[in-house]
């Protein structure tokens, strides 16, 4: 069958978790014979494209054998990153997905890129959402109405209209209509986390989502087999966006309490310039904390070969984080905020550590502990490698194989 894959951004451009469950899904489903296409939106209006069709720049190449099309808006909408709207389905949308004629449409992401699904809908192609995050059913995408506070929800908007004042009462039931209308048209909505599902459920109790935890690709890593004695000196990492919500300055705080003069913290990842130079900052001047910036994929083996505990201290929920459970395929130890699906394959003390989301005191304390005591980490290696379950993406694939089997069939 031919699947079209529907994302917000895309590789090159852009790399993180939502980019590679999708390539790796796409990569899968090429695998198994199907004839598959990603349709994504370029941020760049300087990409070369190629073409224009009624206002949207285009551009085709490829990636690691998986052909794109890309688009960009001439004149972009005020609204382009957090808006609903329905547009016009007139011109280049249902031109591109008459032209592709696939038989399923998978949904990775719909920021940008909305208007194609009310195009599949009009076209009668079936469609299956995948929500990586909670874009659909909250306007500011992480159900964090402010800095340092969280939600369980929008509340058929109550929680919006309340927690959010600075929204309008016809964007926010706008949105939500047509986010609940993507969920419910949808032929299947699948989850990565028990979280995310009963969030979802929630909101839409008639909803049925599936649970699939995201796969990862074991052949991109290579497993931590060192033996830890206390005295050794440790090195703590973080991979991914330098953001606020993902609670970097908690970290940076945490480990300036660390005595230890050779332990050492590793920042990979880039972000909002002001963000990076508030972090800086924070850092006074502490050489054991290094910024090391954003990687290719192709690189992770080398990053997690430079730390020997992976810290995740987000301050929003975290969908299910495919940065915590590579590191814990590749038998690399992980400390993380309490927060969301993160830690539904984490037993604190057990097979991980957990502290309370931002909470400096906490996860300094869980920091000094191994720093103090590194053989302790040799215990938690021991729980992940002989007791937790981190799926391939193979069996991730498996699901969605049965999917479109039963959809298109």
């Amino acid at each position: 069958m031919k699947i079209v894959y529907l994302v917000h951004q895309f590789y090159p451009e852009f790399q993180a978790g939502t980019e590679k469950f999708l390539l790796n899904t796409a990569r899968m489903a090429q695998k198994n014979g199907h004839k598959v296409h990603v349709l994504t939106y370029s941020v760049s209006a300087e990409a070369g494209f190629e073409e224009e069709y009624q206002g949207c720049l285009v551009r085709n190449y490829f990636y690691q054998g998986i052909p794109v099309t890309a688009f960009h808006y001439r004149n972009e909408p005020v609204d382009l990153t957090y808006g609903l709207e329905g547009r016009s389905t007139e011109g280049f949308f249902q031109y591109w997905l008459s032209a592709q004629a696939p038989d399923l449409v998978h949904v990775g992401h719909t920021m940008r890129v909305n208007p194609f699904i009310t195009a599949a809908v009009e076209l009668g192609i079936p469609y299956v959402v995948t929500a990586t995050d909670f874009f659909l059913i909250c306007p500011k995408v992480i159900l964090s109405p402010n800095r340092d506070t969280l939600c369980s929800g929008p509340q058929r908007g109550e929680s919006c209209r309340r927690l959010c004042p600075e929204l309008a009462e016809g964007f926010i039931s706008e949105r939500l209509s047509i986010g609940y209308g993507i969920l419910r048209k949808a032929a299947a909505v699948v989850v990565p986390s028990r979280f995310v599902a009963g969030i979802l459920k929630n909101e839409l109790p008639e909803l049925k989502p599936l649970v699939n935890n995201h796969g990862i690709r074991a052949g991109d890593l290579s497993r931590n087999e060192r033996h830890y004695t206390n005295g050794d000196a440790l090195t703590f990492g973080y991979i991914g966006n330098l953001a606020y919500h993902k609670g970097v300055h908690v970290l940076v705080k945490a480990f300036n309490a660390v005595p230890q003069e050779d332990a050492r913290l590793l920042l990979f990842g880039s972000g909002e310039e002001g963000y990076v130079k508030s972090l800086k900052a924070l850092t006074e001047n502490d050489r054991r904390i290094e910024f090391r910036g954003s990687f290719s994929a192709g690189e992770l083996r080398k990053a997690h070969s430079q730390m020997d505990v992976l810290v995740a201290p987000s301050v929003c929920y975290e969908t299910y984080s495919l940065s915590v459970h590579e590191a814990m395929l590749a038998n690399i130890p992980v400390i993380v905020s309490d927060l969301g699906g993160m830690t539904e394959k984490i037993e604190n003390g057990v097979n991980g550590l957990t502290f309370k989301a931002g909470d400096v005191n906490e996860l300094a304390e869980q920091l000094k502990k191994v720093s103090e005591n590194p053989s302790l980490l040799n215990s938690i290696k021991q729980q992940v490698s002989l007791h937790t379950i981190i799926p391939t993406i193979e069996q991730e694939y498996n699901l969605y194989q049965r999917l479109y089997e039963r959809i298109v069939g």
